[in-house]
């Protein structure tokens, strides 16, 4: 008797983005029913083919593409194939698009719209699967909701039924001179965009743009950057390698570690060996 793939799934939300659900699931028997959610569906295939009607059409789904459905839309959905499909997804909520919309200067600001079903857009794939597997074992809220925030950004912008169209910022020295000054002074917590934005009071997609402009890296490289540089100091004077992960704001040792080879070009443990050669 052989086995046979079982359907299973795991779900995880992250709450800095109005308590947006993930997915990550394998469907092999089960067959969705005609439905409709009160969230969006941004979804993906790892392996596989997936059946869905939606509205008056049949669409089928392979790895490479892209899923959209907007609230309140009916569709269905079922594996293709006998050993069915691996599927991630993530379900942004009203209450984050209609912020999402914000950033643009149209005033545009109720929920978008998409031309749903399927889109092929390389960029975007490759972006939502980055995004997806980051929010599983996130490091740093900066870095998630930078992320994040780019690519709600731009799939509104790409795909929204409406014209959107970006703020332009001509001058923003003085903003990006006070998170940078910030994030040096607060480097060892946790810090988010949204303190940024706050901070400067700029939007925290538009502050992300100016910040990746103005310095040539997003606020989660450049706050990774403060920290190493810290660490190397700390490693110097013999600190060992576990408290100055927790003295630089870094969640692990691993963390640390992975995040100073990256910089640096060699581990902490490396580092602190080269640093005692008189």
């Amino acid at each position: 008797m052989t086995n046979q793939p079982i359907d299973k799934g795991v779900t995880w939300a992250l709450p800095q983005f109005h308590n947006l659900r993930f997915m990550r699931a394998r469907y092999v028997q089960h067959s969705f029913k005609p439905h409709a959610h009160d969230y969006y569906v941004l979804g993906f295939l790892e392996a596989g083919l997936q059946t869905f009607d939606y509205g008056h059409k049949q669409l089928m789904t392979e790895p490479g593409k892209l899923i959209l459905i907007n609230p309140e839309e009916l569709h269905t959905g079922e594996a293709a194939i006998a050993d069915g499909f691996v599927y991630r997804a993530l379900y942004p909520t009203r209450g984050l698009m209609e912020s999402i919309t914000r950033e643009f200067t149209n005033g545009n600001t109720g929920l978008p719209v998409f031309n749903g079903g399927i889109t092929h857009d390389p960029q975007l794939h490759q972006w939502i699967k980055q995004i997806h597997r980051i929010s599983e074992d996130t490091d740093s809220t900066l870095k998630i909701e930078d992320l994040m925030t780019q690519f709600l950004v731009e799939l509104v912008r790409r795909y929204g039924t409406q014209r959107y169209q970006l703020h332009v910022y001509q001058t923003a020295h003085h903003a990006v001179a006070t998170c940078r000054d910030y994030i040096e002074a607060n480097y060892a917590s946790n810090i988010s965009l949204d303190d940024l934005s706050h901070l400067v009071h700029i939007s925290p997609f538009h502050l992300a743009r100016l910040f990746r402009k103005h310095v040539g890296m997003p606020p989660h490289k450049y706050l990774e950057n403060v920290r190493v540089r810290h660490a190397e100091h700390l490693l110097s004077q013999d600190h060992s390698i576990a408290d100055v992960a927790y003295l630089t704001g870094f969640s692990s040792q691993s963390h640390l570690t992975r995040t100073f080879k990256q910089i640096i070009g060699t581990t902490p443990g490396e580092y602190i060996k080269v640093s005692k050669i008189v």
